[in-house]
């Protein structure tokens, strides 16, 4: 007798065995602190400070994103644990791909099934549960933006419950990355071309204007780990190959163009149906805003869109060949999955090797040998990092963030007094003053390590008697100043 499980028990099922799978199956998941992005890792220290009412630096961080609201409930819980904000950050992903599948079965519900399996096992969705990324939660965002759009607009009542929280979803997208502007924008164009009433558009065209600039100068912008005009066609090469780690080899331009190139036409293709769909549209403006910041988590909203567009109209375009036969009906859909899941599997791998042999990203690497200096407890140890909160998940010791450069160097000395270590990419411009400061703190400052990534200084306990001066005797800090050939 043939007993069927009912549908959301077997979303529970399958959600079980997917995590089960990448942590501990497969072990593409890496557990150690090593690998966060830099705002999930200021997220976590903010909540984990709260909940536990420790005292830290994580105020001098600025503001995280609303990526914290997202990570509230397990830091509730399982306050300090890596391993379980990371297995969260998976079930974020999993509901993110649920909600794109209910959206797209309506349409073709063999290609929703596709599209959310390779989605899955794509190896930027994986690298980005790793990291705690934004990229997962996006798409979270706009699934539950389109249930709430859809709860509003069935019961339309001026500046109810519903209203707020359509805004605080919008104000939540915008605040994870640039693309999330993209909901926004699909929420605005819903409401001009089709509203429900005059008054009802008005007040959430109102509520965008002023929702959008006040996020955006609450937060002072976004974070700092977002990297402004990347080369796209970079970045999407990065996500088919290596997952968008920053340990992989170098990308190449084939792939990345050919996945822009498929990009362009499926959008060109289906135009029609993307600007009249709340969730084709906002996966369309996430996908064009997010190219002047073409993160890795830009592109997995772009490989979203790709992915259950392209193959919907995939399948269409199969079945017009109006072949009886299984080859007819479905050939090149087959080949095309076949093609892309075996990408998708051999990147996995790769990213499984590159766990199983421990090797870190530079930054990461450069962090470990500051961790390792940390590691005493009895040592005196207050770093300023350009990656704080990263550093200070590392270390489990006191981190800020970097000093300004001065110009006077006295005053200099003085803003880091108590700072014992001190870690950064020398080779970024807006490092260069700071790299002059401490190259000029003669037997104060001593190079630990200078790579390409950065380079880590200590500053000495004891202050020579002319700390300024140019005795040929003294060690100095100018390595980094030597190092410049590194850029």
């Amino acid at each position: 007798m043939r007993v069927a499980i009912p549908e959301k028990y077997l979303r529970l099922i399958i959600l079980a065995i997917w995590i089960a799978a990448l942590f501990w199956g497969f072990n593409l998941i890496n557990l150690t602190p090593y690998g966060l992005n830099e705002g999930a890792a200021k997220a976590l220290i903010f909540l984990w400070s709260i909940i536990d009412r420790i005292a830290n630096p994580v105020a001098t961080f600025g503001t995280p994103d609303m990526r914290a609201i997202l990570l509230l409930p397990v830091a509730i819980y399982w306050s300090g644990s890596i391993l379980a904000t990371k297995i969260f950050a998976a079930m974020l992903a999993f509901f993110g791909a649920l909600f794109l599948y209910y959206w797209a079965r309506k349409e073709n519900h063999e290609s929703a099934l596709m599209s959310t399996a390779l989605l899955l096992i794509c190896p930027l969705t994986i690298t980005q549960i790793s990291s705690v990324g934004t990229g997962p939660m996006l798409l979270l965002t706009f699934g539950i933006g389109l249930w709430v759009s859809n709860t509003y607009r069935a019961k339309p009542r001026p500046l109810g419950g519903w209203f707020f929280i359509q805004l605080l979803v919008v104000i939540t997208a915008v605040s994870l990355h640039p693309a999330g502007l993209g909901y926004a924008l699909a929420l605005a164009w819903l409401w001009i071309r089709d509203p429900l009433n005059k008054q009802q558009r008005r007040q959430i065209l109102v509520g965008l204007a002023i929702a959008i600039p006040l996020i955006m100068t609450f937060q002072s912008g976004w974070q700092k780990d977002i990297v402004w005009f990347s080369n796209p066609i970079i970045t999407l090469s990065n996500a088919l190959q290596n997952g968008a780690v920053e340990f992989g080899g170098p990308a190449g331009w084939i792939s990345g163009f050919i996945v822009m190139l498929l990009l362009i036409i499926v959008i060109i293709k289906d135009r029609a149906f993307l600007f009249n769909d709340l969730m084709g549209s906002a996966l369309l403006f996430a996908t064009l805003i997010g190219l002047a910041a073409a993160t890795p988590e830009w592109a997995l909203v772009a490989i979203a869109l790709l992915l259950y567009r392209g193959l919907a109209l995939l399948v269409s375009f199969n079945q017009s060949f109006n072949s009886q036969s299984l080859m007819g009906q479905r050939g090149i859909v087959l080949v095309v999955l076949m093609i892309i899941s075996s990408t998708f599997m051999l990147a996995d791998k790769q990213y499984r090797q590159i766990l199983h042999s421990e090797l870190l990203s530079p930054t990461d690497d450069l962090i470990q040998q500051l961790a390792a200096e940390a590691a005493d407890p009895d040592k005196p140890f207050q770093a300023a990092s350009q990656w704080p909160a990263r550093t200070m998940l590392a270390s489990r010791r006191d981190v800020f963030p970097l000093p300004y450069a001065i110009e006077d160097n006295a005053e200099f000395l003085s803003s880091i007094k108590g700072i014992t270590h001190l870690i950064f990419d020398h080779t970024l411009e807006a490092n260069l003053g700071l790299s002059k400061n401490i190259s000029e703190l003669s037997g104060i400052a001593e190079t630990m390590s200078l790579q390409e990534a950065g380079v880590v200084i200590r500053i000495k306990e004891e202050t020579p008697a002319d700390p300024f001066g140019t005795s040929s005797h003294a060690p100095t800090a100018d390595a980094i100043t030597k190092a410049e050939g590194l850029n």
